[in-house]
């Protein structure tokens, strides 16, 4: 992504927004998927968004929505779709409001971590395991919970 295409995603009109935004998580990740079934890959995972549906209203839930249904149509021999809650970590740039949301959910995700939040680490961990995990399904949609649950497999404990 070049430096116009993040400032378009990032600030400008709610239309240069809109356009950025969709560009940036539907067009760039339908491409990819493409890339990769052209390229021979029979497996793709997508972390998508809690609540995403292609009939939305919402943009972001929307976009999200609709490049997993079009992701499905390119018809791979596997499909994983992830939708975490929040994700926690820290980010290089700049996102003040996020930034004070994740620290307000610090709590609530101590009491109960399966809710609403999911750290990257969690997510990633999750993505690894179902890749070396053999599927009974064609089509996979983890939500955020199963996600933890996913994570945690092959955990050893300490003795």
């Amino acid at each position: 992504m070049d430096a116009k295409e993040w400032r378009l995603y990032s600030s400008g009109t709610m239309k240069e927004f809109e356009e950025g935004f969709f560009r940036v998580d539907h067009d760039y990740i339908l491409k990819s998927a493409q890339f990769a079934k052209a390229g021979g890959c029979t497996h793709f995972n997508l972390e998508s968004s809690k609540g995403a549906d292609k009939n939305s209203s919402i943009l972001y839930t929307k976009t999200k929505g609709q490049v997993e249904a079009e992701i499905e149509e390119l018809d791979f021999d596997r499909y994983s779709i992830f939708r975490p809650g929040v994700l926690m970590c820290d980010r290089e740039e700049s996102r003040p409001m996020e930034w004070m949301a994740r620290k307000l959910l610090i709590p609530v995700a101590y009491v109960f971590p399966t809710a609403i939040t999911t750290p990257v680490s969690v997510l990633v961990m999750a993505m690894m395991n179902n890749v070396v995990l053999p599927a009974d399904k064609k089509m996979e949609l983890f939500q955020n919970k199963h996600i933890h649950e996913l994570s945690k497999l092959g955990e050893t404990k300490a003795k």
